[in-house]
């Protein structure tokens, strides 16, 4: 590698108070926390032709604001040069190790913080023979022992297209950036698999269908146009391919375009086999020389070359996608049959192919997206397929059920209703034990259950059984002020809140009115009060409005009173249970409202 550093002279001089000042000026602050990163933006000193470690106020430079291109700095993507920004971190991350996320850039660099190296991609030079180019996202740590960091970048390109640090950097807690960057690898990986796995499903569907059947043959195509759409993502940007595999960057950068150009073969083939309208012959035998002869320089000429000669190829598209048109004109003219969904997915193809192209060529400043497009456009074909399936499966299982129904017997029908009458019957007993207004038991559902309940508190030694009684405070109060719409409401959510904050086991009942009844069992009677208590203070912290009340308080509160039984401490019947939650819900009211009251021994 070949490393120009500036001047003894410019490194030792004492730096001016003017070039301090400017130093100062350039310092950005940076935020970002445990959980969250930062983009590092703000004023940067670009040198041109210059390749430091240290700011020098001898050597000139100019002001930047990144990303930016080597084209918009210095007048040409071919170049190179040194970028230095100065940044403040927050306090309390000092000692801990901070890592810089840097995505794919054209051309090589290297990163240094307060003068240390910390990553690099490639090899940088000041010629284009000693460079070595890599595409591919790079991490840096580093382990700050002062908040003002000084971070410089070498940088070097000499492809025409693109050069310089053209996309966002992030900053941020290391455990924060690999999580980040681990995620979008993932989520990379999730998609390239499920598309994968779509294109292999619909090759076999295929074979296993048989070629003489109608459209097997198209199937086949676009299942291997799949497979293709799915390996390309993978080594198209940002090169999910770079984190698990060792495939150099040449390598991949050949086998980004020669899966880029037979999946562009097997989509082409697919519109072709589908209707010729839609795709000329001329035009598709043409499209697939062109294909093959930039298969051929892909595999024997170097990147410079087989990637310009793939973007001068890519305007033929223009002809391909005017097919298009044409072909979908042709359609609506004789009013012929057409899919909506496949239409929708091609426009939304061809519009972010053109987004690509252009942005490739610099000719708009947008982010890639033919990679979502193209998965979702796989995705969105094999799902019209799946349903086109699904509905032809459907109708011939109708047919087949119709021929079997006619031939039942009429006891099998009679089974047949009987079974529906239950199920309504279920319905209608389950409609019977639902209050209609906050979805909660009624009062018959009620009965029933704590009949159950009690029963077992006899026959089981360790069965425990409390019975608490809630009422909202001054509800009168609330429906006078805010009506009786408002009240209702209250007492949806005060059901909500209750049942997320009782055990799985609790039950809620709405006894009528504003008074609702609790059940707990199979627990110890401290744990069921702390379940109360709790709904206590659940309801409190809701400070649901109620200025109506004649008391200090502005919010919805409810008082509620219990009581237990179990075969030791037992009670002579549910009424007497019952009951004695009531006298204690009095006794919570008369006491001040807000709180909970339980009998603790049996009268």
């Amino acid at each position: 590698m070949t490393c120009i550093i500036s001047s003894a002279i410019a490194q030792d001089e004492l730096p001016s108070p003017s070039f301090q000042q400017q130093s100062h000026d350039h310092i950005t602050e940076v935020h970002f926390t445990e959980h969250s990163t930062s983009a590092l933006q703000g004023k940067w000193l670009f040198y041109p032709s210059q390749f430091i470690v240290q700011p020098s106020p001898v050597l000139q430079s100019k002001t930047v604001e990144l990303p930016a291109s080597f084209k918009t700095l210095a007048g040409s993507n071919s170049g190179y040069g040194t970028f230095i920004g100065y940044f403040k971190i927050p306090k309390e991350f000092l000692g801990r190790r901070i890592a810089i996320r840097i995505p794919t850039q054209y051309g090589a660099y290297r990163v240094y913080v307060n003068g240390q190296f910390i990553v690099r991609l490639g090899e940088i030079s000041t010629t284009p023979d000693k460079q070595v180019t890599e595409k591919a996202p790079r991490i840096g740590y580093f382990v700050p022992d002062t908040e003002y960091i000084t971070l410089s970048i070498q940088a070097s390109n000499y492809t025409h297209l693109h050069g310089g640090l053209e996309r966002p950097m992030q900053i941020g807690v290391a455990g924060t950036i690999n999580r980040q960057f681990q995620q979008l690898m993932m989520s990379i990986a999730m998609v390239c698999g499920a598309v994968l796995g779509v294109g292999v499903f619909t090759i076999l569907f295929s074979v296993f269908r048989g070629s003489r059947e109608r459209n097997s043959k198209s199937i086949f195509v676009f299942g291997w146009f799949i497979v293709f759409l799915a390996l390309h993502n993978l080594f198209s940007a940002p090169y999910a391919y770079s984190v698990f595999t060792n495939i150099n960057w040449l390598w991949g950068t050949r086998l980004e375009y020669l899966f880029t150009f037979i999946a562009a073969f097997f989509f082409l083939s697919y519109m072709h086999l589908f209707n010729r309208r839609y795709l000329n012959p001329v035009i598709y035998y043409i499209a697939v020389v062109l294909l093959v002869f930039n298969i051929i320089f892909t595999l024997f000429s170097p990147p410079e070359i087989f990637e310009r000669l793939a973007l001068f190829s890519a305007i033929f598209a223009l002809v391909i996608i005017g097919n298009f048109i044409y072909g979908f004109y042709q359609t609506l003219r004789y009013k012929e049959h057409y899919s909506r969904l496949n239409l929708i997915a091609i426009i939304f193809l061809c519009v972010t192919f053109l987004n690509d192209y252009l942005l490739l060529i610099n000719v708009i400043k947008t982010t890639h997206l033919f990679f979502i497009s193209t998965s979702i456009y796989a995705l969105l074909i094999m799902f019209q397929q799946s349903r086109h399936y699904a509905h032809q499966t459907y109708e011939t299982e109708q047919l087949n059920l119709n021929l079997i129904a006619l031939n039942d017997s009429l006891d099998q029908k009679v089974k047949e209703r009987t079974q529906q009458l239950r199920e309504v019957n279920a319905k209608l007993e389950q409609q019977m034990n639902i209050d209609a207004l906050t979805g909660a038991f009624n009062r018959r559902a009620l009965n029933h259950e704590i009949q159950q309940q009690f029963l077992q508190t006899r026959q089981q030694p360790q069965h425990t059984l409390i019975f608490a009684m809630l009422d909202v405070d001054f509800f009168k109060n609330y429906n006078d002020y805010y009506g009786h719409l408002k009240g209702d409401e209250i007492l949806k959510n005060l059901v909500r809140i209750i049942q997320g904050t009782l055990p799985p086991s609790g039950y809620l009942a709405r006894y009528g009115g504003e008074e609702f009844a609790i059940l707990l069992t199979g627990m110890p009677v401290q744990t069921a009060l702390k379940n109360l208590e709790n709904v206590l203070n659940q309801i409190r912290e809701q400070r649901m409005q109620h200025l109506n009340r004649p008391d200090e308080k502005d919010y919805v509160t409810v008082s509620m009173g219990a009581a237990w039984v179990e075969q030791k401490h037992g009670y002579a019947d549910i009424h007497e249970l019952m009951k004695a939650a009531d006298v204690q819900l009095y006794a919570a009211k008369q006491a001040g409202r807000d709180q909970l009251k339980i009998q603790k021994e049996v009268d």
